[in-house]
């Protein structure tokens, strides 16, 4: 009786623990934040990515500081993120940051 009441209580936390994507068959998710600054027109748009292969090999770096940095934005007026997920084998993640 212990055994399975550590195992639903593993299974209700696991998913605080867990990414906000979970993977299905398909998935291609877009969301944004948006700062104080966000008035006006933006002229400069960079993006950041990382790449996931078959949940074992991850590579890139999806920050805002480097999305930032790819475009020259000095004052960041959006923020945005994407996801894709296909089959849990191939995910792709990515920031992008639009600024002056």
């Amino acid at each position: 009786m212990k055994y399975i009441n550590l195992l639903a209580l593993v299974i209700i936390f696991s998913s605080c623990a867990g990414p906000a994507h979970l993977p299905g068959l398909y998935m291609d998710t877009k969301g944004n934040v948006t700062t104080t600054l966000a008035r006006g027109a933006v002229s400069k748009t960079g993006e950041a990515c990382t790449v996931n292969y078959v949940g074992l090999v991850s590579l890139g770096d999806a920050s805002i500081e480097t999305a930032r940095k790819n475009a020259g934005i000095k004052k960041i007026a959006y923020i945005d993120n994407s996801y894709t997920n296909i089959l849990g084998f191939y995910q792709k993640y990515c920031t992008l940051v639009r600024g002056n």
